[in-house]
């Protein structure tokens, strides 16, 4: 045979190798997005003892910072007051009437709180997890007038997806907008390009629900699982240049591996239990009770939400159902590991064995399993979702 004819079946040999090779990843990458237009994503809910059983000496007079990440209609503004005022430690905040911003200063005055009533919003309004890991130690620097080393200490509120998203146009409906949210990743701000406004003018006021779903560029849609994740991992806001379904895997992965490495989450359905455990966590004390209000301004409109809306609403937060279904199980199961601490504790609280015992100082709130009408009508709604 003669050598070009070798060369020639060589050449050819080649080639079909690499169209085998490109047919079998072209396979994959459609097997990989079927599997994700499918929503067979699944979520490894067993955890191990290090991250249910979550436990930190503070020493807010050294290294120890608190980092309060406030997410919309999660109900932080009330965990937020609950921080700055009703903290039992050597040294609470000083808080003076008719002034937004307390003062949470240790001895040495230095920052000891992150939040909104302490700092204010220092790294844009309702900064999310990338905003404020790029802008936090910077912007204690500035405020405290000086460098030093922190240990940061992030926690924050999540509330079920429906409902926050009911409560989020509600809001938007009495005037809200967050226009002066700084949407900052990777060294700038989202442009309008990226991020267009849902409405004309300076408010989106008297919005119908039905507009509000409609909006593809509305920031309520998953809110939860972008203020949680690290934007940088999808090249930010940018939704060029990347496949929507691989864009939404990662945001949810994310997000999950940011809340696991959380020193504390709580749940707007389960106030008693999120104030039980942040003291566990945390071995320092609230001086007032947290109250479970159900019936807020989105419960309200209920009665005129359609299930078709409803509907629609889960549809546009799937990555939010799939978050609270990870954060619901894993809350669920430190709130047992703390219950089983207590248990064997010489100081358990009376307001915990009161709450197993069905005492009237917390009644229909249980330490293991808390089931008011908000959960079972979120695990109503849930069920083909999960």
């Amino acid at each position: 045979m003669r050598r070009s004819n070798i060369r020639l079946l060589v050449t050819i040999c080649v080639f079909l190798a690499l169209f085998v090779l490109l047919l079998c990843l072209y396979s994959d990458q459609n097997h990989y997005l079927f599997s994700q237009k499918t929503n067979s994503y699944s979520i490894d809910l067993n955890f191990d003892r290090k991250l249910l059983d979550k436990d930190y000496e503070l020493d807010l007079e050294d290294e120890d910072v608190l980092v309060f990440l406030h997410m919309q209609k999660t109900g932080g503004t009330t965990f937020g007051k609950h921080l700055v005022k009703n903290l039992d430690i050597d040294q609470p905040c000083e808080c003076i009437k008719g002034k937004k911003k307390c003062n949470c200063l240790t001895r040495k005055q230095t920052v000891w709180l992150f939040s909104r009533y302490s700092t204010g919003w220092a790294c844009g309004l309702h900064a999310d997890w990338t905003e404020l890991k790029g802008c936090v130690d910077k912007e204690m620097d500035k405020q405290e007038g000086l460098h030093r080393k922190r240990r940061f200490h992030y926690i924050t509120i999540l509330r079920d997806p429906v409902r926050r998203y009911i409560s989020e146009w509600k809001h938007v409906q009495r005037g809200a907008t967050w226009k002066a949210a700084k949407l900052y990743c990777n060294g700038r701000q989202a442009s309008l390009e990226e991020v267009p406004f849902c409405f004309e003018g300076s408010t989106w006021k008297g919005v119908t629900l039905e507009e509000f779903i409609k909006c593809k560029f509305n920031l309520a849609n998953n809110r939860q699982t972008r203020m949680l994740a690290n934007l940088s991992k999808v090249n930010c806001y940018n939704g060029t240049g990347m496949n929507e379904e691989l864009r939404q895997r990662l945001l949810l992965e994310s997000a999950i591996e940011n809340l696991k490495n959380m020193s504390f989450f709580g749940l707007t359905e389960h106030q008693r239990d999120t104030q039980l455990l942040f003291q566990h966590t945390f071995h320092i004390k609230f001086s007032k009770d947290f109250e479970q209000f159900n019936k807020t301004h989105s419960e309200k409109a209920e009665h005129k939400v359609t299930e078709e809306q409803i509907s629609l609403i889960e549809n546009l937060n799937a990555l939010d159902v799939k978050l609270y279904k990870f954060a619901k199980r894993l809350f669920e199961e430190r709130v047992k590991v703390m219950a089983e601490e207590m248990n064997e504790s010489e100081s358990t609280p009376v307001s915990v064995i009161e709450s197993k015992t069905g005492g009237e100082h917390n009644e229909g709130l249980r330490v293991i399993e808390q089931h008011n009408e908000t959960l079972d009508y979120v695990e109503e709604l849930f069920k083909e979702a999960s």
